[in-house]
């Protein structure tokens, strides 16, 4: 039975959570009007992957800390202009972006907190 809840938690978090966060992400592309047709979905996704991973095993096995290291990991994304602009792509309003790049971000932490939630036992799936 724990198995089972592991693996319905790791689904919350990497599959379901990944699906809501990157149709998210194309509509607020869409929104934005920054419709890319050459836009590289890998490295973001392989990007939120490992963020989704990481988090999930931190809430699960409630390591100190883990919250503050989510908002920590948003702010290294955004010191670290996540999201820029390339000299080839501009787009008008990069505080918009930015911003959506958070809620981005907070969208995609917030399905690795409920999987890791429901690894531990402490959310019914």
């Amino acid at each position: 039975m724990e198995a089972l809840r592991w693996m319905a938690g790791f689904f919350v978090s990497l599959v379901f959570g990944g699906i809501v966060t990157q149709y998210y992400a194309r509509k607020v592309r869409k929104l934005i009007g920054d419709e890319d047709p050459n836009y590289r979905l890998f490295i973001p996704l392989s990007i939120g992957v490992v963020e989704s991973l990481f988090f999930t095993i931190g809430v699960a096995f409630n390591l100190s800390g883990v919250m503050i290291g989510m908002v920590g990991w948003m702010g290294a994304k955004m010191a670290a202009h996540w999201g820029q602009e390339s000299q080839e792509h501009r787009v008008s309003n990069i505080v918009t972006v930015r911003f959506l790049v958070l809620v981005g971000t907070m969208v995609s932490l917030l399905f690795a907190m409920i999987g890791g939630l429901i690894c531990a036992g402490k959310l019914r799936f």
